[in-house]
């Protein structure tokens, strides 16, 4: 997977959406606002899915989302998510990547 370095550190996800691929996967890490009744909170929601589309060109249904804290420690575990996704579903970004950019 992607080297640790390369990940944006939490003052950067804050303000601006980071998205990214490897090997046939692709991901975004964002902040969201998620509403309750009594309040509002944000936390640190990761996306991944197949290539060869972005995110915004990808319905929902094709892609996988998880939602951490908007904390280092959230960050962190968005990571180790990422990595876990790539790592369990390696067949499907290994398929994706042979798309046939002909069609």
């Amino acid at each position: 997977m992607l080297d640790r370095n390369e990940y944006m550190p939490l003052q950067y996800l804050v303000k601006q959406k980071w998205s990214g691929s490897y090997q046939g996967m692709r991901f975004m890490l964002q902040t969201r606002t998620i509403e309750s009744e009594q309040d509002e909170t944000q936390v640190l929601e990761a996306a991944c899915w197949k290539e060869p589309y972005s995110y915004e060109a990808t319905s929902d249904e094709n892609k996988t989302f998880c939602q951490f804290p908007l904390t280092e420690e959230g960050r962190l575990q968005a990571m180790e998510w990422l990595e876990r996704e790539y790592e369990e579903r390696k067949d499907e970004w290994t398929a994706a990547r042979k798309w046939d950019w002909e069609q």
